[in-house]
C-alpha cells in the first residue's frame, strides 16, 4: 500500500499557505501588475474604487487559496516528496503551477479571446504564489 494520506501533512502549513497565496497576490495585484491587468480588464483606477466592497470575491479567493494549499501540501506529502527541503517544494510548486494550472487553464483564455499577456498575468501571480508555498512547506516538515 502506497504510504500517503493525510497524516503527513502540517495543516498549519496550508493555512499559512492560503495566507502567502493571498499576500502574494495583493502585491502582484497592485504594484507588480495591477496597471497592466486593469488594462487587460478594460478597467481604470475609478472603475474598481466604484464597483464595490470586494470582502465576498476576498473569501473565496481564501477559500480556493486553502484548496490550492492543500493539494500542494498532499503532492509534498507522497515519499517521493517528503524529503526535497525547500528546494523540492519550491521546484514542485513552479511545475504543478506551470504544467496543471497552466495547462488546465489556458484554453479557458483562448475560448473567452484573452490575450496572452493576460493569461501571463494570472500565471505569474499563480507560479510565483506556489513556488513560495512550495519552498515553505518543504522546509518545514
Amino acid at each position: 500500500m502506497t504510504d500517503i494520506g493525510f497524516e503527513h501533512i502540517n495543516w498549519l502549513t496550508v493555512l499559512i499557505g492560503a495566507v502567502i497565496y493571498m499576500v502574494v497576490g495583493g502585491i502582484w495585484y497592485g504594484p507588480i501588475a495591477g496597471k497592466a491587468w486593469m488594462k487587460e480588464m478594460g478597467l481604470t483606477e475609478e472603475e474598481i474604487k466604484e464597483s464595490g466592497n470586494p470582502t465576498e470575491a476576498m473569501v473565496k479567493s481564501f477559500v480556493s487559496a486553502l484548496f490550492m494549499s492543500a493539494g500542494l501540501a498532499f503532492v509534498l506529502s507522497m515519499p517521493a516528496f517528503r524529503d526535497s527541503g525547500w528546494q523540492g517544494g519550491m521546484m514542485t510548486g513552479f511545475i504543478l503551477s506551470v504544467l496543471l494550472v497552466g495547462g488546465s487553464t489556458f484554453p479557458n483564455y483562448a475560448f473567452e479571446n484573452k490575450s496572452l499577456r493576460h493569461f501571463l498575468i494570472h500565471m505569474g501571480n499563480v507560479t510565483i504564489a506556489m513556488m513560495l508555498i512550495g519552498a515553505m512547506m518543504g522546509y518545514w516538515r
